[in-house]
């Protein structure tokens, strides 16, 4: 059966490798070629709407019959920015989750669904800097959680160096791993998130909505928080450069991010046939 959407990872999947981070001119015809027939493209990412805006741009992702996953599965939306599905977190675990990280020193920010970063944590870490500039997301300091003011909150990130990130996740998983999606999305990166809230969960509504059987879909990525979006579509596709959870879970390996694996596997199972 004919591919008629496509879900694809965007760091290290639909990019090139840091610090560059960009579109091949190859990935770029491809995703073109595929949009002109119909062909749903949907960006899948970590990211929040405004960190990806100009890859939708470049790619020409531009009509509001496109659509994209943010915040690894928590918010569901068109490429124009309206909400389709959310999974969304409360008041409470993020003021339990603030009020942990600043017992621990831990640095953390947590996304609205505007994409704007909030935290308390007045040291404002470097990784936490490296996330703003990159999701091109703005960064508001506050006093207190309480200052937050009415948000729909997206997901919680703590972020830290990988070897103190090690040492965390085990004891975020057993205090919430039962009642959130515990997941490290980057090796400086922790994310909690509403526990139905995943790429995986967030493909299958939209294919759902779409009207679109699951061998219809393929799902490209590189990464373990990938997994989920594999299980929901029809084909898997990892990266040369995933993970090994995610090579082995996959039904095709690809080329690497810095070779265009992204448009050889829409050529493969989509443009080529």
């Amino acid at each position: 059966m004919a591919i008629k959407l496509a879900a694809i990872d965007i760091d290290n999947t639909l990019l090139t490798s840091a610090p560059e981070r960009k579109l091949t001119p190859e990935n770029i015809q491809a995703i073109q070629q595929a949009v002109q027939m119909g062909i749903k493209i949907v960006l899948c990412s970590a990211r929040p709407l405004a960190g990806i805006k100009r890859y939708l741009k470049q790619a020409g992702i531009t009509e509001n019959d496109q659509y994209v996953i943010i915040d690894n599965g928590a918010l569901a939306q068109t490429v124009t920015g309206e909400t389709t599905a959310t999974h969304t977190l409360d008041m409470q675990i993020v003021t339990q989750l603030a009020d942990l990280c600043q017992k621990n020193d831990w640095h953390y920010n947590v996304i609205d669904s505007e994409s704007t970063m909030c935290t308390t944590d007045t040291r404002i870490g470097f990784y936490t800097v490296q996330l703003a500039a990159k999701y091109q997301a703005p960064l508001q300091v506050f006093r207190s959680v309480t200052d937050f003011g009415k948000r729909t909150f997206a997901k919680f990130d703590i972020t830290e160096k990988p070897e103190l990130l090690d040492q965390i996740e085990p004891q975020i998983q057993e205090k919430f791993g039962q009642r959130y999606y515990v997941v490290r999305s980057r090796p400086f990166l922790l994310e909690i998130l509403d526990k139905n809230a995943n790429k995986g969960r967030a493909l299958t509504n939209l294919t759902q909505n779409l009207q679109l059987k699951q061998e219809e879909t393929m799902a490209i990525g590189d990464e373990v928080n990938d997994l989920p979006m594999f299980q929901a579509a029809g084909l898997s596709v990892s990266m040369g450069n995933g993970v090994p959870a995610v090579k082995k879970a996959a039904d095709y390996i690809t080329d690497d991010n810095d070779h265009s694996g992204v448009g050889k596997a829409i050529h493969k199972f989509i443009l080529d046939l």
